[in-house]
């Protein structure tokens, strides 16, 4: 009886030893690899062509990641201006998801499961020399522009940093881009120029605001310029609150006629803007015509569509004199 037991138990050892181990996925799969010389993804699909393109879209969306993650970093320079962020998140995605893949290569193919594994890498170097070039020069001119100007008065000042501000969410995703691809980049100058434009900026703009009258003639104006400065984001008051209020004097001549059966509204706008020591600093003026068939009151009224236009075409602050030099 023993003897028949370990029979069947010595059987049973020699059909496990000799039966086969089940498929195991490969390493590099599990753990894909990770240094500084390349950016790893890995894919499965049911052929190469299919994994591959999935892997290229994992390879993004990781990149992506890191740079979110070092742009979240309480080391990070940047300033952390949730709308300002937010954009610079959005258009590192748009980079992320655009720019060329055509040299990524197959490192490691394998099947499990009738699946296509596959391990593709790219360069980081090669990544990082695509956006250099770009990316120091356009830095080098934001540096120069940003040390002009600085004597203005604050409302110039202001419009002129808007217009580098347009720069930043371009810039600081190409820093932080070169920054993950090769680490020994020095993108701290990068970050520090654009945290100084970036507080200059909103500094100025919580300072600035606007106090805006008119005589009788030109009140109709009012509301337009008003509307046209909130939506810059700078303040209106309801009277000279500080020394950082401008005053904007609005005031106009109006020549009524007639021009066949319609009635027509001339109107020479004047737009007169003063500091708190009431220092004429700014002036423009504007030649706006309506017609109508009704009467000249409301010939004036259309007068209102050609100032939105206006203002939509020039910028508001074009609009009432302000150049950005």
């Amino acid at each position: 009886m023993y003897k028949n037991l370990l029979l069947v138990i010595i059987i049973a050892i020699f059909a496990g030893c000799s039966a086969p181990k089940p498929e195991q996925t490969p390493g590099w799969y599990t753990n894909p690899p990770k240094d500084f010389k390349n950016f790893y993804a890995v894919a499965a699909a049911s052929n190469e062509h299919k994994a591959k393109n999935i892997a290229i879209n994992t390879l993004r969306q990781n990149i992506n990641k890191d740079i979110e993650s070092s742009l979240n970093s309480q080391n990070n320079k940047l300033s952390h201006d949730t709308k300002m962020f937010q954009e610079v998140m959005s258009t590192t995605a748009h980079l992320c998801n655009t720019f060329s893949m055509r040299n990524v290569k197959v490192k490691k193919q394998a099947l499990f499961n009738s699946q296509t594994l596959i391990l593709v890498s790219i360069p980081r170097e090669e990544l990082f020399k695509k956006i250099q070039p770009d990316l120091d020069s356009k830095i080098k001119s934001l540096k120069e522009k940003y040390d002009n100007n600085k004597e203005s008065i604050a409302i110039e000042r202001y419009v002129y940093l808007k217009t580098l501000m347009s720069q930043y969410a371009y810039l600081a995703s190409r820093t932080a881009f070169a920054q993950i691809t090769v680490p020994t980049y020095n993108s701290n100058n990068n970050f520090r120029i654009l945290r100084e434009l970036a507080d200059e900026y909103y500094a100025l703009k919580s300072k600035v605001n606007f106090y805006v009258l008119s005589d009788l003639n030109s009140r109709i104006y009012s509301k337009a310029i008003r509307d046209a400065l909130e939506k810059e984001g700078l303040s209106i008051s309801n009277k000279n609150k500080d020394k950082n209020t401008l005053k904007l004097l609005i005031t106009s001549q109006t020549d009524n006629g007639q021009e066949y059966t319609f009635n027509v509204s001339k109107n020479l706008v004047k737009f007169t803007t003063f500091d708190a020591d009431k220092n004429k600093i700014l002036f423009k003026q504007h030649t706006f015509i309506g017609k109508s068939r009704k009467n000249h009151k409301d010939a004036k009224i259309q007068t209102l569509g050609h100032i939105n236009t206006k203002i939509k075409h020039l910028g508001i602050f074009n609009f009432i004199g302000i150049q950005s030099k």
